[in-house]
């Protein structure tokens, strides 16, 4: 394939790409409307007869209402996550303040977290071209569900490696825990957008970081055993 046709093919894929992003935004924006309208009119209702509150589903309404506006951010977020401010990025200071913002919950669970790194590794952490903010999304997250799937004295451990495996040296970021293994039959699906198996997720910050790291031009993996459950991230050396 020649290279004009490259460019015209990677043109029509952008189109593509931002035509969806543009009907998603439509279709959450006109969801939005009316939903608000209903919630309106059921608190109308409630404060011109307050013994509707009793009715045995009357709460329902409401959960059901407040479930739908996080899905509708959540498809803004995933219509929107490819979006990346670019930026030489101190990754060690960057993952200790994500570390230090758990340390109360890790204190109070009576947990473990720390950060390995190798001296000769540190230079390429210390300024690595991302976007910050989104990437510190993805740690977050996964610091989150490491912490529900932990109990007391279990171990939560970031290590920060080069990855030489692939057939280009990667940037490794490796989230283990030794807490409760993730089930065989959810691997398969566990970075699908809107598949949860918590009674109180949305299915979305697993999906979310997936699409971070591929929109970082790397990959994000799992595997999980009832010794230890590990989630690796691999960047490229360079993005450029």
């Amino acid at each position: 394939m020649s290279q004009d046709n490259r460019t015209i093919d990677e043109d029509a894929i952008q189109n593509i790409l931002k035509d969806n992003q543009e009907i998603t935004s439509v279709f959450i924006h006109e969801l939005r409307n009316p939903l608000s309208l209903i919630k309106g009119t059921l608190q109308y209702i409630e404060i011109k007869h307050p013994e509707a509150k009793d009715y045995k589903y009357w709460s329902q309404l409401f959960d059901l209402i407040k479930d739908m506006e996080i899905m509708m951010s959540d498809a803004s977020l995933l219509n929107s996550i490819s979006q990346l401010n670019m930026k030489n990025t101190n990754l060690l200071a960057l993952i200790q303040s994500v570390i230090n913002n758990y340390m109360p919950q890790i204190d109070n669970q009576e947990k473990h977290l720390s950060m390995v790194t190798t001296t000769d590794n540190k230079s390429v952490f210390s300024s690595y071209y991302c976007d910050p903010d989104k990437i510190k999304q993805v740690l977050s997250n996964l610091l989150k569900n490491a912490l529900e799937a932990t109990s007391a004295g279990d171990y939560i451990e970031i290590i920060l490696s080069i990855n030489t495996s692939q057939n280009k040296p990667m940037l490794s970021i490796q989230i283990n825990d030794t807490g409760q293994p993730i089930p065989e039959d959810e691997i398969a699906t566990i970075f699908h957008p809107f598949v949860t198996n918590k009674t109180s997720g949305s299915g979305v910050g697993l999906a979310l970081a997936r699409r971070i790291i591929k929109s970082h031009l790397g990959t994000i993996s799992v595997s999980s055993s009832t010794s230890l459950t590990s989630f690796t991230i691999l960047l490229p050396m360079t993005t450029d």
